[in-house]
């Protein structure tokens, strides 16, 4: 019997996030949606707390409400949703316990069936709240150890790590490539390894193709005990987002493996979305060329993009080369910490002061918190001398404990000042957004669904229409 491979549909999360800078609105995705849910995939991973800020910030949308109506119209695939383990984002990188839990809680009350669960520092400690949460609602985790290249990041840190992360409950074990830099050769070496310490639960691969080795090192994987992966549609796939699906699909069944993926559904998502990027003027995925700089400074490539047009709008695209540079020694210093959300940006932050400003002159209060383990053990040892400038202009010293410990419960006193709310949903938006998100987002309305008739031109819409089989006819009615 051919071995089955799973795969995970990440379109409206990873792909949109890593291309369109998550500006996917409900309306470009809600046509297609029955399509997503008859193709057969493993799950469809369609929310993260970056979709959820896009949603408040930028777009208008009760993230909510985009929730419960997936839930509404995927009704046979499991909907997943990634999340960071302590908090929600920057600003709010670290939560009270009981604002966590009630977050995660709600999200599967609204409809998340499984949460795939990471954190920045590999500190299995912060995933407590989490899977407690999840699994006291009756969902699964997928619990991620984040891969990365330093001194400090050996096998055996992330067999340790896959190893905790099982014993806390886990109920599937992933290894997460967020920055693209897992070659086929260390798949094959840590795959095998981190699979044998709990070899009765999925293991997963997640690989991104910022350096173009995400296909490969997918494929490594799989052939080394792999039992699942991610992929984009192929309008969203490739450069810094994840594997296209029809070629990854095609490559895994000419391997031996079986894929339970209709291609025709993977096509007429695919004609979806490139209708929907051509319509918005939104780029299209292509695969990226092999640049050995991503495996010294390791920036995630959706980050990429945003922190080379902040230097030129500073005037400084002329020193990034410098600030690339000093990206590894500001890592070394925080006791290699992740480039991942939400440190790569406070590390990449940090390394443009340091060039500017001499080293560590100017210091951002989230990474004095990050020295003193306010949000969690780092995987190594954080420089001695910064450490003890931390401390001696802070006045404060380093903790031991899990971050979460030190944030005193938020709830009933935020109800209190801030309420009433019509809702625990209600409440949460209130707590994580500023005022003036929550008051435009309530003054923008009901979610619209038809994007066709708000977002493109009549040309357009008579296309959509024709190639709708169950539409005979219909009125076009122009003021």
């Amino acid at each position: 019997m051919k071995k089955k491979i799973n795969v995970i549909e990440t379109t409206l999360r990873d792909g949109q996030q890593s291309l369109w800078a998550t500006r996917m609105t409900t309306p470009m995705l809600y046509p297609v949606l029955p399509v997503l849910d008859r193709a057969g995939f493993d799950a469809i991973e369609c929310m993260g707390t970056a979709v959820m800020d896009s949603c408040v910030r930028y777009l208008r949308e009760d993230p909510w409400e985009r929730l419960r109506l997936l839930g509404r119209e995927i009704t046979r695939t499991p909907l997943q949703m990634i999340g960071i383990c302590i908090g929600f984002s920057v600003g709010k990188a670290l939560l009270a316990d009981d604002i966590l839990e009630l977050f995660f809680r709600r999200c599967a009350q609204n409809g998340i069936d499984r949460f795939f669960l990471m954190d920045g520092l590999n500190d299995i400690r912060n995933f407590e709240v989490p899977i407690r949460a999840a699994h006291k609602e009756g969902a699964k985790v997928l619990g991620a150890v984040v891969y990365s290249i330093s001194p400090v990041h050996s096998d055996e840190h992330f067999v340790e790590k896959t190893r905790e992360l099982a014993d806390l409950g886990a109920d599937t074990l992933v290894l997460k490539d967020p920055n693209g830099i897992l070659t086929p050769e260390r798949a094959r070496i840590l795959v095998p390894k981190m699979r044998a310490v709990a070899p009765e639960r999925p293991f997963y691969v997640h690989s991104h193709c910022v350096t173009g080795l995400g296909p490969a090192a997918n494929l490594e994987a799989v052939r080394h005990g792999a039992e699942g992966l991610w992929t984009a549609t192929r309008t969203l796939a490739n450069g810094f987002s994840l594997p296209a699906t029809d070629s990854m699909v095609r490559n895994l069944v000419r391997d031996g493996y079986a894929v339970d993926v209709d291609l025709d559904a993977v096509e007429e998502i695919e004609r979806h979305f490139a209708r929907v990027a051509a319509r918005h003027k939104k780029p299209v995925g292509t695969p990226a060329e092999f640049d050995p700089a991503f495996y010294q400074h390791q920036m995630p490539g959706g980050m990429l993009s945003n922190f080379h047009a902040q230097m030129t709008q500073l005037g400084l695209a002329h020193r990034i080369d410098e600030v690339f540079d000093e990206i590894p020694a500001v890592r070394e210093d925080l006791g290699w910490a992740l480039m991942v959300t939400p440190f790569s940006q406070l590390i990449g932050t940090q390394a443009a002061l340091n060039v500017l400003y001499g080293r560590y002159a100017v210091t951002l209060d989230e990474v004095d918190r990050l020295v003193l383990g306010y949000y969690g053990k780092t995987p190594g040892a954080v420089s001695g001398e910064l450490l003890d400038s931390v401390t001696r202009r802070t006045g404060k010293t380093p903790i031991a404990e899990r971050p979460g410990l030190t944030v005193e419960p938020v709830i009933e006193r935020f109800r209190r000042e801030n309420g009433p709310f019509a809702s625990d949903e209600e409440m949460l938006l209130g707590y994580l957004f500023m005022p003036e998100y929550i008051a435009g987002l309530k003054s923008a309305g009901p979610l619209p669904l038809d994007e066709r008739s708000r977002a493109g031109s009549v040309v357009d819409l008579v296309r959509e229409v024709a190639r709708r089989k169950d539409i005979k006819q219909f009125h076009l009615s122009m003021s």
